[in-house]
């Protein structure tokens, strides 16, 4: 079914940043994001050949608004990022359009790890990884929209699309939770380690 993920993820991530988040404007900020996206999922606007869902078209602004706080050259280096993973979502979908016979795994993991993969090779920060995986899943949608446009209609930022992005997020999310706390486990190994010399001392 499309969308569970989109939905369960959402819902997962909104109880997270609503009871588990410390109290500071960035905590409401990313429950009104996730909570709007889940609100908007159902609605469409129709343009020409292309139709998109108010979900992605918000998601897109909110990730340029972020990225409109960055240096020229940061910027202009996000315009590269985002372009590889724009290609790369689009030549994926390309891929399964006219030779699914390769792709033998759920296409949801598949772009997740290679979304992924070129967010750690070419992004060192976490909210700019956020912000890439957003635009690079949707531009990627809306080239492979615009490249079989003459053979059938295509919804951009469909429910299948945001289960991709989600899992995406999701992946990202429980990975720089990892990193926190192994960063906090070392700290406290070390503090304890330091303890245990000065009580010998």
């Amino acid at each position: 079914m499309d969308g569970i993920f989109f939905y369960w993820l959402s819902w997962m991530g909104w109880i997270v940043a609503t009871f588990l988040m410390p109290k500071t404007p960035r905590r409401w900020k990313v429950a009104a994001i996730i909570l709007i996206s889940i609100l908007l999922s159902g609605m469409n606007m129709h343009m020409a050949q292309f139709s998109c869902s108010y979900t992605a078209l918000f998601l897109v602004g909110v990730a340029c608004v972020y990225a409109s706080g960055y240096s020229r050259f940061q910027q202009l280096y996000y315009v590269i990022v985002c372009g590889i993973i724009i290609i790369a979502y689009a030549g994926f979908c390309l891929l399964e359009l006219y030779d699914p016979v390769w792709i033998f795994i759920d296409r949801k993991w598949i772009l997740t790890g290679l979304i992924l993969y070129i967010c750690f090779m070419v992004i060192k920060d976490a909210e700019k990884r956020f912000a890439a995986i957003i635009l690079g899943v949707v531009g990627g949608d809306f080239l492979y929209a615009v490249v079989i446009r003459d053979i059938a209609s295509y919804e951009v930022g469909s429910l299948r699309t945001l289960d991709v992005l989600a899992t995406a997020v999701g992946a990202m999310f429980i990975w720089e939770m990892l990193v926190y706390f192994s960063a906090y486990l070392d700290l406290y190994v070390l503090k304890s380690h330091r303890q245990k010399q000065s009580t010998y001392k």
